[in-house]
């Protein structure tokens, strides 16, 4: 069944917040303290590269999942058609996990931020449950619920905190970025590999494909939204490079955060305690982004109900908040989420296209049309 025609599919600018919120994740507050070990006041080069390459692969996915049939161009099916029931299986479980740890990354990485800015002292269990608690609500609410969540991450951002950034510009130091093009080319791929991980969230376009109304027209909302995160890291990376000196930058282990509390505004006396409240909204987006894409990508692979699915996964999520416990567990566990991405989207789904270009071919040559394969039917 194809979900795009029914009330369940999104507006292809709804794909604009979806893939927003995907490409602009907790890694924000700190991504120039990361590009500190590379490319240093050069980073911005390496994120422009890093927008560039994203951009091909936005390409590479449009192209490859047009070329299936409707109703069966969803990542499951894809897997399956290319490379088989049990190795397809496979490979859709690893992209199940990989959804799963990607939103456990935003959902333990906004816990600690909280714990180290503003609760220093309390636990962060209760925070933890009633934040999971949230989750299972919008998650519940299927594929329209989500998209609803990923505009109110967006507009908090754009309207909220990125506008404010601009409050502290009598207090920039532009001789803070020169010398211009001072490091080499590998340190520049070296700041670019990292950059590129605050991009790898864009594979859940994998899986929300088949929900838009009109995919064709949607290629320009997605190359939107990623102008957009790429605007709002260059911002904040300038800015942040301006105000900190070298030695500064690496004092501070959350530039962005360090950034907004210089700002003075009447009546708030810490503003990185606002944003760090009303940052829930995006942190939210993020989480039940990943965690319906874990979920629908189950129901296709293991006609698993999303419901049951959603709650095993919150389950799992309150035990790992007491598991993974420190600075230490939470870089680890990051760490694996970001390695695997570098495989999965920036090589893997290069490898599909290639596939995808190789079977075209071979199918128009030999008169044979890529038969889909037989999967059992969808709900949303």
């Amino acid at each position: 069944m194809n979900t795009s025609g029914n009330r369940y599919s999104m507006s292809p600018i709804h794909l604009y917040f979806v893939l927003y919120v995907s490409l602009v994740g907790v890694g924000l507050m700190n991504f120039q303290y990361k590009m500190l070990r590379s490319a240093e006041k050069d980073g911005w080069i390496s994120i422009l590269a890093a927008a560039v390459m994203i951009s091909i692969i936005l390409k590479m996915m449009f192209v490859l999942l047009s070329r299936q049939s409707p109703g069966h161009s969803s990542l499951v099916h894809i897997n399956r058609r290319y490379w088989g029931r049990i190795a397809g299986s496979v490979l859709n479980w690893i992209f199940i996990l990989y959804f799963l740890l990607g939103a456990f990354v935003a959902y333990r990485s906004y816990i600690h931020i909280i714990q180290l800015w503003i609760l220093p002292t309390e636990n962060n269990w209760l925070l933890g449950i009633v934040v999971l608690l949230l989750v299972y609500y919008c998650v519940s609410g299927g594929i329209q619920s989500v998209t609803g969540m990923c505009l109110w991450g967006t507009l908090f951002v754009l309207v909220f905190v990125f506008p404010q950034t601009f409050l502290v510009s009598s207090y920039l130091h532009p001789r803070n970025l020169l010398p211009v093009l001072d490091h080499d080319v590998t340190s520049l791929w070296l700041s670019t590999r990292d950059m590129l991980h605050e991009f790898i969230g864009c594979g859940v376009l994998l899986v929300v494909y088949p929900y838009i109304k009109t995919p064709g027209r949607s290629l320009k909302w997605a190359y939107l939204a990623l102008a957009t995160a790429t605007i709002v890291y260059l911002v904040f990376f300038i800015y942040s490079f301006m105000y900190f000196n070298h030695g500064q930058m690496k004092e501070h282990l959350w530039p962005t955060l360090s950034l907004i509390s210089i700002i003075e505004m009447p009546l708030i006396q810490r503003m990185e305690y606002l944003v760090l409240s009303f940052w829930l909204l995006k942190v939210l987006s993020i989480i039940t982004l990943g965690l319906w894409a874990a979920c629908h990508c189950l129901k296709l692979e293991r006609s698993i109900k999303p419901s049951l699915g959603l709650k095993l996964a919150i389950v799992l999520f309150a035990i790992l908040l007491f598991v993974v416990k420190d600075t230490v567990d939470i870089d680890m566990v990051t760490e694996i989420y970001t390695r695997t991405g570098e495989i999965l989207i920036l090589l893997y789904v290069p490898l599909l296209f290639i596939i995808s270009l190789i079977r075209k071919n071979l199918g128009g040559s030999t008169g044979h049309q890529d038969m889909p394969d037989q999967p059992k039917g969808e709900e949303a």
